[in-house]
């Protein structure tokens, strides 16, 4: 497995699994899902519905609990398994070579060789799956194969299984624990464990495990098991992604493949909601009553990302978005920098968008720094006088938190009762899980890059539910069609996964927004995005996110340690104009980066605009034409 992604919860509950002649029981699964126990399951078709609804808790409703394709066989398991005889490990344990010393991986084969010792005296070896060109492994030898390994056994067990399930199975001489997931993963590990405990002999020097219990697949996920397994390409990682949504990711396939498994999950009882292509990348929404799934081919790196997670809301359709102009279309680009006796802060990022229909779109929104806040509201006062005669006139169609930052959400955090008496429809959003959070405080590369409660995000989802505001937990490939504005979701955390993430600015969403059609203006929202999403963005897009207008990312601070990455999107984005969210005195000395002189030298460069302090405001009319913004100081 390349991700990590087992909480101490599920270890605590896994350890309290007992033996039973037919299978695994009492192992933790997905809140409100039934365990299917043993070998076979039975399957029920989910009915379909024609577009994604309102998102909604799940229920103990049961639903289906197998793949949609039926499983190739195994040959039976006869013989008894000597793990440890008279003292001396008769096994091996085998992890994947792409496991690092501090993975998952390594931790589980050391709490099974820890177990070992601690039963019978043994000590048992663990080695990687590593081979030599020309090369193959050992049949004769005797392993435990933990996880994604290369052996053939490994993949003829995981072609028995779905996504949801672990599998404890003998192939030969070699014992196979894998699931897709490393959460359904732990509990075949801490299972494997019992079953050492129980096979011990009477003299405390071996332990053999029987053949019965050599032979067990456990359905632990009903919803990861709802996706049928893809069939191509070869299985990369699993990947806990936020807000309650599971990730699937496979490498080495085409889009035949890709097509191939849409069919799949129709066949599956799922139906199409979406469907979008962007440059060579092919993405599909489908929705039953219960779930929503996000499917999509990356070209660059011939993969699919599979995307599970409760019901999600409808992002509407383009024959749906039917609105009357009643203004013009503008973004301002509202001054976020300020200075108190203690200390200048010249970060901070604020953009307002203002849409034909007169509604507006806000990005970030600024510090928690009551400036920030009546400027925002100011801004939105003043934009909307001459059709909105009230608070209660002015509607927010979409706010977008980039990324969980104070300088950026910190507005909706914290201030967000000043906007009750407006509509604020939608709150736009990805994050991580609480375990990657973790992940990345806690690791060892990561984390003097990590604050310990960095990257939360209750306050803002708090914020969201009592605007009435609902929540879109947004991923790439997904389009946002709003009046004259078209949003295309580019780069979330899910791009970058399964990598622990380096750094929160990682996390930052990138958008890209066109203005009325094919030809109108192109702005390229990014936020605080680092080096390595930017990059993603290149790579996977090409020319497609040439832009108009580039928001400069993380305010020119700094690309988390990949310069070469920002470059090579700044020249793909190749923008005229520059919006440089920051401070001019920080403007000064950060424009001089490397990273950051490469905008000045695009073909197209033409102007850079810089938000300044507090009550300035960088008003960009739609359609652009380079020169016409206006900057206005102490407004609002």
């Amino acid at each position: 497995m390349k991700q990590r992604t087992i909480t101490v919860l599920s270890l605590l509950l896994a350890a309290t699994l007992l033996l039973t002649s037919c299978g695994l029981t009492g192992i933790p699964q997905d809140s409100g899902e039934a365990t299917t126990v043993g070998t076979e399951s039975t399957t029920s078709a989910a009915p379909e519905t024609t577009t994604a609804a309102t998102a909604e808790t799940e229920s103990s409703e049961d639903i289906a609990t197998e793949p949609a394709q039926t499983k190739p066989p195994l040959p039976p398991v006869t013989a008894d398994a000597e793990i440890v005889v008279s003292g001396k490990a008769k096994y091996q344990i085998i992890i994947s070579d792409e496991a690092g010393s501090d993975s998952k991986e390594m931790t589980w084969a050391r709490t099974i060789a820890e177990e070992i010792q601690r039963l019978t005296g043994a000590t048992v070896q663990i080695k990687s799956d590593w081979l030599r060109a020309g090369t193959a492994h050992d049949p004769s030898t005797y392993e435990i194969l933990l996880g994604n390994t290369n052996y053939e056994e490994t993949a003829q067990v995981a072609a028995t299984i779905g996504y949801g399930d672990c599998a404890i199975r003998a192939m030969g001489n070699k014992i196979v624990l894998f699931a897709y997931s490393d959460q359904v993963l732990s509990s075949a590990i801490s299972h494997f464990n019992i079953m050492l405990y129980s096979g011990r002999d009477a003299t405390g020097k071996s332990i053999t495990v029987n053949s019965r219990e050599l032979d067990q697949v456990v359905t632990i996920s009903n919803r990861l098991n709802r996706l049928p397994v893809y069939e191509g390409g070869t299985f990369y990682a699993y990947y806990e992604a936020g807000m309650n949504c599971d990730e699937i990711i496979l490498r080495d396939t085409t889009p035949a493949q890709y097509r191939a498994y849409l069919e799949q999950i129709e066949a599956g009882g799922f139906t199409r909601y979406t469907d979008h292509r962007m440059a060579a990348n092919l993405f599909a929404t489908y929705t039953d009553e219960k779930f929503t799934v996000t499917v999509g081919y990356y070209d660059y790196e011939k993969a699919v990302r599979i995307l599970i997670e409760p019901l999600a809301p409808a992002v509407g359709l383009a024959e749906e978005n039917v609105y009357t102009p009643i203004t013009t279309s503008q973004i301002t680009m509202l001054g976020a920098a300020y200075q108190t006796s203690e200390k200048y802060v010249g970060n901070g990022l604020s953009v307002l968008i203002r849409l034909t229909d007169g509604r507006f779109v806000i990005v970030d929104g600024g510090h928690n720094y009551v400036g920030c806040t009546r400027a925002l509201l100011g801004a939105l006062r003043e934009q909307s006088a001459e059709y909105a005669k009230s608070d209660k006139e002015i509607t927010i169609a979409a706010w977008i938190i980039t990324h969980a930052h104070g300088d950026h959400h910190g507005v909706l955090n914290s201030n967000y009762q000043v906007f009750r008496n407006m509509k604020v429809e939608r709150v736009l959003i990805n994050a991580l899980s609480e375990t990657e959070r973790l992940a990345s405080v806690n690791s060892t590369a990561y984390s003097a890059n990590w604050g310990k409660t960095e990257g939360k995000v209750d306050a803002t989802l708090t914020a969201a539910k009592a605007l009435g505001a609902t929540v879109y937990q947004i991923h790439v490939g997904q389009v946002f069609h709003l009046a004259d504005l078209t949003m295309e979701v580019l780069y979330t955390i899910e791009s970058f996964a399964p990598n622990t993430c380096n750094a929160l600015n990682t996390t930052s969403n990138v958008i890209r927004m066109q203005f009325g059609g094919k030809d109108g203006t192109v702005y390229l929202s990014t936020g605080d995005a680092t080096g390595n999403g930017m990059e993603i963005c290149s790579d996977m897009y090409g020319q497609y996110i040439q832009s108009d207008i580039v928001q400069v990312c993380h305010h020119g601070y700094s690309t988390w340690g990949n310069d070469a990455g920002m470059i090579k999107a700044y020249k793909t984005v190749n923008a005229p104009t520059a919006l440089w969210p920051q401070g001019h005195k920080a403007y000064l000395s950060s424009r001089t980066h490397a990273y950051n002189h490469v905008l000045f030298t695009v073909p197209n460069f033409k102007e850079v605009l810089v938000s300044d302090t507090v009550g300035t405001q960088v008003i960009l009319p739609i359609p652009y034409t380079v020169g016409s913004a206006q900057t206005v100081r102490d407004a609002g």
